[in-house]
């Protein structure tokens, strides 16, 4: 036993023992970093020596240098730089098993150099460019990079923010920043503003991005004139890649295993052969011949009419039995740098494909909630969901910039998405409230398909040493196709398993019976900006700028559905009624059974209300200023933004319409007090406005199966108006390394919250302007390379990131909200705190990397509840991921597990209305449900560098 505990401890004993023998050398490490004087830039290569020491070394990529094993004493350190001034330092002490850092500004010597061509351009893609854009501007931003992408098992923007300060991630693609709702950001990409690429929300969906496209992403938490107005949270700027230093040739592969999924049955109904390709072929879209809804609706249920137009649509009730493969990835990218003449020609191109599948089972529960807390809380229904879920993407970028002159240049980038989602849910059993002595089978088969297109053509010239203009065009379409949605519900008496399940007829149609939607969106937006910057030469010495510019961007909807159900009219005799009710999946619905005598025959219930059509027109001009006085800089100035949103939809007696012009002047103020070159104190005001988007608008009902819930737009809500202050401490100790800490305060006027609208059995969410909201945070960013803090060059490998945000928000709702559970409340998904942590390992000379990723937030507002309905909590999650990768020559290697954990995902309800959830029976659990492992592995080829 002893020799058993020894052998346990030995190698910790020799580590330690190595450590030892390290510290009592007799030497000692001198480190530092070289930067521009006027710039902050690091020097890449620049040479460092010690008078009378043999040998010396050059900075990194990030300007980082490290002399190792100096006798302990005092030197002479000279740093030589081309086109510098040499820099000697003196006195230069060097004491044993100790570290000295000894930073170095150069400046230039102002030679007149002839003949010498640059090539570099300028990289913006690595931690240390990312940090030095966050040191230079002058809003409060966080920021992530390719670099650090790369390091983690991150495979779209969703995944890749989630890292960033203050930032968590809501249905695995929507963003909150601070902890506020994704409603509250504003997404652009390349400049140019992105969609609201969802149907019934306000909000962008990050896992349209995948990682390789992307060079770097900007989350800037306080405004500024040049960027939209119409956030709270933040305006997230996505960067695609646009620049290569060499041509080449990549090829890529992957694969997935994903625990309780892979290799497991898999259920879905027949699809198109084009589902492979992200979008349906026509199988299940109406047909061109089918009658329309006033066709449908005005002929009697014995029409000839009605029986053709069931048949032509697709017996397609059974969900059929395949094996989940494993997910699967594959992609070709290529970078050329081309001259034409004497201009330069770049072009970047990547085309992905991947398929991805997942299944997971999901409890979903109701209770009784009585206003008098003494009562006990029953049981209103518990299901069980089988979800399964199968997703196909394809995504292109092409990027291509033109180098008209050095100071002139012109980007045409494009980004295309397309996806398509099949998702099939098996639900079984009760509801005490609708057929307490049944067991109830449910079914919902749906498909969607979404198309994303941004494109924008960019230019930037330098019109003289101290005038600068750039304009941008852009476009950007989606569409998003979700044809015949069926949902349908079955029962059979508790402990008949002989018998067959029946399924629930509906008197009239309706959404969750025996029913089949198909809903289409088209948007299209067309966006054009110029601006023009220019240096005041007489106040060249204190970098006083001024900038004035434009921006407009006109959008367009058009938003149908319809919706049909199968019921059996009363002329069909009960027997053969209970019957039909009884087939199986297969035949149920099948020709035979729909017809105009004795059948199922098909009722439409479109109303005008499930169609509308919509556009914007937004027109926005501002001016700005920034200037130095010594240590302080500050920026700031105007915007004005004038907005028309109309819509149009048919209510039930009359014409729903919206028609809001609106304009706000928005004022903008940036400080930076410079402490030292490392360190400075930021202090930053705003207004920003929040619009309501079509969707909130519109009367249009959905029936939401999967939370048993209707939602429905509220066309009178008008615009949020907030005031924003933040002031941050930040330390650049040197390239790529900060702390900073940061507070924040917003204040809203007529925040858009959900609400939730009293019905019989289901939930309707809405919305509503609240009187006012505010929200009160503290944020802390670590990164921490360990280079030079101690004599082990192993230690020199890794870097750590860490970052946490504790935030605290209150709404009021108004005298004027009746039924609601609290007046006042925290703000709908916002997170007390979030913490991210990240360990990462990189060896460029072995070509071996690996990191560590941990995530929590905690518990926040998943719904709003009423008298009836208590308000339903998300409850923390942990999530780690750990990647691997190796580098063999021109092949890469990477290995990662995703959702090592595997928490469960946990929703409960306030049972008890206290604005807390415990977990000793007060509270119960509405959903649960454990998604699974994910391990992946993935091979990277350069095909060649020319």
């Amino acid at each position: 036993m002893y020799c058993s505990k020894l052998g346990k401890f030995l190698p910790f004993t020799l580590f330690f023992i190595f450590i030892h023998l390290q510290l009592q050398a007799q030497t000692g490490l001198l480190t530092g970093t070289v930067v521009d004087a006027d710039s902050k830039e690091t020097l890449v290569g620049a040479t460092v020596r010690l008078v009378g020491v043999e040998g010396g070394t050059y900075t990194d990529i990030n300007g980082f240098y490290a002399l190792r094993n100096i006798p302990t004493g005092t030197y002479s350190c000279v740093v030589s730089y081309y086109g510098y001034s040499d820099v000697t330092l003196t006195e230069v002490e060097v004491k044993p098993e100790d570290k000295t850092t000894l930073d170095v500004v150069m400046s230039s010597n102002d030679l007149v150099i002839g003949e010498v061509t640059i090539v570099e351009y300028k990289k913006t893609n690595s931690v240390a460019a990312v940090l030095l854009e966050v040191r230079q501007s002058k809003e409060v931003v966080s920021g992530i990079s390719s670099q650090q992408i790369q390091r983690s098992q991150d495979n779209n923007a969703a995944e890749v923010v989630r890292r960033v300060p203050g930032v968590t991630i809501t249905d695995n693609r929507f963003v909150m920043v601070r902890g506020l709702s994704e409603r509250y950001n504003n997404v652009m990409i390349n400049n140019v503003t992105a969609p609201s690429t969802e149907v019934d929300k306000r909000t962008f969906s990050f896992d349209l991005i995948p990682t390789n496209v992307l060079d770097r992403m900007l989350i800037y938490k306080s405004g500024s004139p040049e960027y939209p107005g119409d956030y709270a949270g933040a305006v997230i700027k996505l960067f695609t890649v646009e620049e290569v230093d060499q041509n080449f040739t990549r090829f890529n592969i992957g694969t997935g295993f994903r625990v309780n999924t892979t290799f497991q049955p898999h259920f879905q109904t027949k699809g198109s052969p084009t589902d492979f390709l992200g979008f349906d072929n026509g199988y299940r879209k109406l047909p061109g011949a089918f009658p329309t809804t006033r066709q449908l609706q005005e002929s009697p249920r014995n029409a000839q009419i009605r029986e053709d137009a069931a048949h032509s649509l697709p017996n397609n009730w059974q969900p059929l039995e395949s094996t989940a493969s494993p997910d699967y990835n594959i992609g070709f990218s290529l970078g050329r740098n081309t001259m034409l003449g004497s201009k330069k020609l770049t072009s970047i191109t990547a085309v992905n494909y991947s398929t991805t599948y997942q299944h997971y089972n999901r409890s979903f529960n109701r209770f009784f909630a009585w206003v008098d807390q003494s009562k006990p809380i029953d049981d209103w229904l518990q299901y069980t969901d089988n979800v399964y879920e199968k997703q196909s993407r394809i995504s292109l970028m092409s990027n291509w910039k033109l180098r008209l002159t050095d100071r002139s240049r012109i980007t045409f980038k494009n980004l295309f998405n397309q996806i398509g989602e099949n998702e099939t849910i098996l639900r079984t059993g009760f509801n005490f409230l609708q057929r307490p002595q049944d067991d109830l089978a449910s079914y919902l088969f749906g498909y969607r398909s979404r198309l994303i297109y941004t494109g924008q053509l960019e230019g930037v010239h330098e019109l003289s040493p101290v005038t600068k203009l750039q304009w941008v065009l852009g476009t950007s379409y989606l569409r998003e196709n979700e044809p015949d949605l069926r949902r349908f519900r079955t029962f059979r008496p508790k402990g008949q398993t002989d018998e067959n399940f029946t399924i629930i007829d509906p008197p009239s149609s309706n959404l969750f019976d025996t029913g089949r939607y198909f809903g289409k969106l088209n948007e299209i937006s067309i966006n054009q900006g110029a601006s023009i910057a220019r240096t005041l030469s007489r106040y060249a010495h204190r970098k006083a700028v001024v900038k004035g510019g434009y921006y407009g961007d006109f959008r367009n909807r058009n938003f149908d559905s319809r919706y049909v159900s199968y019921l059996l009219p009363g002329y069909v005799p009960p027997a053969t009624q209970d019957r039909l009710r009884k087939l199986p999946l297969s035949e149920v619905f099948s020709n035979p059974n729909v017809n105009k005598t004795n059948g199922w025959v098909l009722e439409e219930g479109t109303r005008g209300i499930d169609s509308y059509q919509a556009y914007s027109i937004t027109a926005a001009a501002y001016g700005s200023g920034e200037a130095s006085f010594g240590r302080l800089d500050v920026s700031g100035g105007l915007r004005g933004e004038y907005n028309l949103q109309n819509l149009t939809s048919e209510g039930d007696n009359q014409m729903v319409r919206v028609n809001n012009p609106t304009f706000f002047l928005l004022p903008f103020l940036n400080t930076a007090y410079n402490l030292n070159e490392r360190s400075l104190m930021r202090f930053a005001y705003s207004k920003t406005i929040n619009r309501p988007e079509f969707r909130e608008l519109a009367p249009f009902v959905f029936f939401d199966y999967k939370l048993d819930a209707n939602r429905v737009g509220e066309p009178n809500l008008k615009s949020a108006q907030i005031h924003n202050l933040d002031l941050r401490y930040e330390v650049y100790p040197r390239a790529g390394e900060t702390f900073s800490v940061g507070t924040f305060f917003k204040y809203f006027n007529d925040p858009i919250e959900n609400r939730t609208i009293i019905t019989t059995e289901l939930p309707t969410f809405s919305y509503i302007n609240a009187d006012w909201a505010r929200s009160l945070g503290t944020e802390v960013e670590f990164r921490k390379s360990l280079r030079g803090v101690t004599n082990l060059p192993f230690l020199d490998h890794f870097s750590i990131n860490a970052n946490a945000s504790l935030i605290a928000s209150r709404v009021n709702l108004g005298k004027g909200v009746s039924n609601v559970q609290d007046q006042e409340r925290p703000l709908q998904g916002q997170s007390p705190y979030i913490v991210n942590l990240g360990l990462y390992y990189e060896a460029p000379n072995t070509g071996l990397n690996a990191s560590i990723a941990y995530n929590i937030f905690g518990n926040r507002i998943y719904s709003v509840g009423d008298v009836l309905f208590p308000t339903i909590y998300e409850l923390s999650r942990n999530s780690l991921d750990v990647t691997v990768s190796k580098r063999f020559g021109r092949t890469t290697i990477k290995l990662g597990v995703q959702n090592i954990l595997d928490a469960p995902f946990r929703f409960y309800e306030d049972s008890d209305r206290n604005e807390k959830i415990t977990l000793d029976g007060k509270d119960n659990p509405i959903i649960v449900y454990r998604r699974g492992q994910l391990a992946s592995l993935s091979a990277s080829f350069d095909l060649g560098k020319q």
